[in-house]
């Protein structure tokens, strides 16, 4: 009799381990959206997938924003100081040690089926080690996108599949990236049907209910004017959306606070002061911890990632308040007395007040002994008018406008 319980227990196990769902994932990126034009453009397929999981309009790009250099930290989870790729041409890359996010899945999965489709040859002629199974490049984001309805539709083997659409991007070099411009808004709702189109054959998938899908949707960079590659918001600030049919991913918002900073004296930011925020390499992390759910992609240390995981997340933190190397000045405006506040210090911090014409107030630094570093100022005997406080830590420095009444 206790043979016959133990052998039924086994079989029951063994079969409730076979009906688990098998993860996958679909990593559609769309290049050059800005996250000020997505709010503005009408998507019902992008805010349908939003509403149903999670997503922010408010994701940092913290490195070079030009197309090669943002792929390849997307698509590795790591910055350009590792993956070595810093322009279009993606010369001296290290795709040995930080190869594409399909790699390391298949460490622990090597039987994943991973397709790649894109309509940018570098993308894919200038990338070795990055685990797809197949690679295919096909001249226009139409043809990209029917061949993935095809994939999603018919191969029920299919694990991973990358889609990059193109024509937003090519559309702000042509005629600019900016919301109020028509031309701009609406590449961006053609591709938001291309989307549909997607999540359509996705959903008609034999199988689907009883697979583990997640939906990573996302951007590479923003841009300004006619192009992009260099350090403003609107070339750094990105979205991205997360979703999933079996809720892997909850649904939140993430809303990033700059707190006082104001959006004209963005510039390049420092990493460390980004840690709790959404970010590029996050995205594939993600992605990463799907695949494998009996991994947690942070315990990994020989892959040194910078990014982090989102999924099954539920942050508690919706409104996550960075802090950047500028910090927090109040009251401003002030009477006389202020307060630079900084917290997530890792570093020395020095400061020097000075007026418009460029003379010295005061100056001084603050040894690293804490995490959070309060230092009190005082504009009592200077005129009213403004005033500039520039604070350098760990050798980036940030001007911040300081108004006396």
């Amino acid at each position: 009799m206790k043979q016959l319980f133990y052998t039924l227990s086994l079989v029951f196990l063994l079969g409730s381990l076979a009906a688990q769902p098998v993860t996958k994932v679909l990593f559609i990126g769309i290049d050059g959206v800005r996250s000020d034009a997505l709010r503005q453009a009408n998507t019902p397929n992008m805010d349908s997938l939003a509403a149903g999981g999670t997503f922010t309009f408010s994701s940092w790009h913290l490195r070079t924003t030009m197309s090669g250099p943002s792929w390849s930290a997307m698509l590795t989870g790591v910055w350009e100081e590792k993956h070595g790729v810093t322009n279009n041409n993606y010369s001296n890359p290290n795709w040995t040690e930080y190869p594409y996010f399909v790699t390391r899945a298949k460490e622990f999965r090597p039987d994943i089926k991973a397709v790649q489709i894109t309509s940018w040859d570098p993308m894919s002629s200038q990338v070795t080690n990055d685990g797809w199974d197949q690679k295919v490049v096909l001249g226009e984001d139409n043809d990209c996108v029917a061949a993935g309805v095809s994939l999603l539709a018919n191969d029920t083997a299919l694990d991973v599949l990358f889609v990059h659409i193109d024509d937003v991007d090519a559309t702000g070099h042509a005629n600019g990236f900016n919301p109020l411009y028509a031309t701009y808004i609406n590449a961006i709702e053609y591709a938001d049907v291309q989307v549909g189109q997607l999540m359509t054959a996705l959903k008609s998938r034999p199988n689907f209910n009883n697979e583990s899908w997640v939906v990573m949707l996302t951007t590479d960079h923003g841009g300004l004017g006619n192009g992009h590659g260099g350090v403003t918001r609107e070339e750094r600030e990105i979205w991205w959306i997360g979703w999933s049919n079996l809720g892997a991913l909850p649904k939140q918002e993430l809303i990033v606070d700059l707190g006082s900073l104001d959006p004209l004296d963005y510039i390049f930011p420092n990493a460390n002061d980004f840690d709790e925020a959404p970010l590029l390499v996050d995205i594939c992390v993600t992605a990463i911890d799907h695949l494998l759910p009996n991994v947690d992609p942070d315990t990994v240390t020989r892959w040194d990632l910078d990014g982090k995981s989102w999924l099954n997340k539920t942050t508690g933190i919706n409104n996550i308040t960075v802090n950047v190397t500028g910090g927090n000045i109040f009251p401003n405006p002030t009477n006389g007395t202020f307060t630079l506040s900084m917290q997530h210090v890792k570093h020395d911090i020095s400061y020097r007040l000075f007026d418009l014409d460029g003379r010295a107030i005061t100056s001084g630094s603050v040894p690293f002994t804490a995490d959070k570093v309060d230092v009190q100022l005082d504009l009592r005997k200077e005129p009213a008018g403004v005033y500039l406080l520039e604070v350098t830590h760990n050798g980036i420095s940030m001007v911040n406008r300081v108004v006396k009444n």
